[in-house]
């Protein structure tokens, strides 16, 4: 997998989602808990796209849908954060994330970790990084830990 994408628009991140889903399967390969990837960039960069066409590819038949009034939504081995609408750090502790950190075969992605990962000490093994080019095109950047 490449960690750099170009010029990515929407119908694009479906494949870029393939790709990461062969990181994560060499993950758990190595690895015995939940993979936690924080998802990072400005509003409307693409990271709750991205996850559902994750999602989708991971096996989920669940409609995927943004978090951010939630915070936190679960699904079958996943789970989908958005720290958007926290104003303090200590306000993530409400997510209870530590508990499932050691379940095999989940993947935990954060929206937003800057606003609240410090405090419940939460660090990730990927980071996607998405930012805007256009209205229409995302450069993406994966980050392996």
């Amino acid at each position: 997998m490449k960690g750099n994408y170009t010029n990515i628009k929407e119908a694009d991140l479906e494949e870029i989602a393939k790709e990461f889903l062969l990181e994560i399967k060499s993950f758990f390969e190595k690895e015995n808990r939940s993979c936690v990837v924080f998802l990072k960039g400005d509003l409307g960069a693409g990271k709750t796209t991205f996850t559902k066409y994750f999602a989708k590819i991971f096996g989920l038949e669940d409609t995927i849908i943004s978090p951010t009034f939630v915070l936190r939504k679960d699904y079958k081995n996943l789970i989908h954060v958005d720290g958007y609408r926290f104003e303090k750090e200590e306000e993530g502790k409400t997510l209870e994330l530590n508990r499932e950190l050691q379940d095999k075969g989940k993947v935990i992605l954060i929206e937003w970790p800057e606003r609240f990962v410090k405090e419940v000490r939460i660090s990730p093994d990927f980071i996607i990084d998405f930012k805007h080019v256009s209205e229409e095109e995302r450069n993406i950047s994966i980050i392996k830990f």
